[in-house]
């Protein structure tokens, strides 16, 4: 069931453009070098050639349907707070706007905790996004807006530590 659980993990984090299929490919193919054939999964040799990023998507799509979205849902969140500083403050409220988006539960926690955080982020930027005469209005509102956002990853760092272990895959 846990494999279950991370490919609808990398779906979601691939729909964001946080993760990436190429990275997905090379631990399928880790595992696969490192692992007794008969102890391989047949699908993971069909993942492990998949060509782009569409057909991942589709195989990923295929394979997690049915799983409950809400604790993969936790772990890219929690990749996202570990990787914050790849981002702009702006691009990770994009991302997490769209994670809240690809949800299909609309009323589950993450997906309503994400979404209020995302209109509250563009609520603020309409206001303080423009030029303003204070300018340190402005930049104590985004600060505070980063730091919130901040905040609500880090509630989610534990998953992505959990996934790091890559327990997930052989369970």
């Amino acid at each position: 069931m846990r494999r279950y659980i991370m490919y609808e993990t990398y779906r979601l984090g691939i729909l964001i453009d946080h993760l990436k299929a190429e990275d997905l490919i090379s631990q399928i193919d880790e595992y696969i070098s490192e692992t007794p054939v008969q102890q391989i999964p047949h699908i993971f040799y069909v993942m492990s050639l998949a060509s782009n990023r569409r057909i991942m998507l589709e195989l990923l799509t295929d394979l997690a349907r049915g799983v409950d979205e809400e604790l993969p849902a936790s772990i890219v969140a929690g990749i996202l707070y570990q990787d914050r500083e790849r981002y702009t403050v702006d691009e990770l409220y994009t991302k997490v706007g769209m994670l809240a988006s690809l949800l299909k539960d609309v009323d589950g926690e993450i997906a309503v905790s994400f979404r209020e955080l995302k209109e509250s982020y563009d609520e603020v930027q309409a206001v303080y996004g423009r030029r303003f005469k204070r300018k340190k209005a402005r930049e104590r509102m985004l600060a505070r807006s980063a730091q919130v956002l901040e905040e609500e990853l880090f509630q989610y760092a534990s998953f992505a530590e959990e996934m790091d272990r890559k327990e997930w895959w052989f369970a």
